[in-house]
């Protein structure tokens, strides 16, 4: 059987990896991971003694601890799928065994509330960094155990969500509330399958995750309904976007969430 072989570790002068600047120890076996650097300091907001580690072009890193004393780091990877394979490929050098996604989508379904909090079942891969390692044929699926542990989390926290699969794509400008003409086109196949929310990372994240032997998991707050120019309810498209001071809140409750998921995981001592 060929299995996938983890890269050869890139290191500088300094003894950090090439692309997140990162060094054995400075990671947690646990890492959320952002895209933006600043929500990356946000969520490290929640963390008791969060240490500052450094930071390398889009690749900021903090680490500390739950309030429950469970070791966790954050990681923002900057947009898209090519900057998630940097941080995984490295990831796998570190020793990180579980790595979540913290981000936000664009709701696909009409009946989504602005500011809910989507978990992801898998994802469709609409992206290409994904097809540099397997072939389209190859499933991306997140992990059943920390989808359980998220799952359970927003239960256990009262907090409203959704499960449900992502659709992960490249190009921002056609697929957003500046998209070219012709977006419903491009999305009614996707809407009638059922696809709950649009993003930019995970189609990469799941199966990359899976040939390195990394758990990986997406949750992100909806910002709105992208098709809404076209709902003749005339709802706005993103208006999570619109009101910066509950993007936070959201983004807030969304890292509890995942905070306590991260000590649920640590209980259920699930066997890697």
């Amino acid at each position: 059987m060929i299995r996938y072989r983890k890269t050869e570790p890139l290191y500088d002068e300094e003894g950090r990896l090439r692309f997140t600047g990162l060094r054995p120890g400075d990671l947690a076996k646990t890492v959320l991971l952002p895209g933006d650097p600043h929500r990356c300091e946000l969520i490290s907001r929640q963390f008791r003694d969060a240490r500052f580690i450094g930071q390398r072009s889009t690749f900021a890193a903090y680490t500390g601890f739950t309030e429950n004393g469970t070791p966790v780091s954050v990681v923002s990877s900057g947009m898209g799928c090519m900057c998630v394979s940097l941080a995984m490929e490295e990831f796998a050098h570190l020793g990180v065994e579980n790595v979540i996604r913290v981000g936000t989508c664009a709701g696909l379904q009409p009946d989504i509330a602005p500011g809910t909090i989507s978990i992801a079942t898998g994802c469709v891969r609409g992206e290409g960094a994904s097809l540099e390692y397997v072939p389209i044929e190859y499933p991306a699926v997140a992990d059943y155990r920390l989808v359980s542990c998220l799952k359970d989390a927003a239960e256990e926290l009262k907090e409203n969500y959704i499960l449900g699969l992502y659709r992960s794509h490249d190009a921002f400008y056609m697929e957003s509330m500046a998209a070219h003409e012709g977006l419903w086109d491009r999305m009614d196949l996707w809407q009638a399958a059922n696809v709950v929310s649009e993003e930019n990372e995970s189609g990469t994240l799941f199966p990359l995750g899976y040939l390195l032997g990394i758990r990986a998991a997406s949750a992100c707050v909806v910002l709105g309904y992208m098709l809404a120019d076209h709902d003749p309810n005339g709802l706005s498209n993103y208006p999570v976007y619109g009101d910066p001071a509950y993007l936070e809140q959201r983004v807030n409750a969304e890292t509890k969430i995942i905070l306590k998921a991260v000590d649920l995981l640590e209980e259920r001592q699930y066997e890697i």
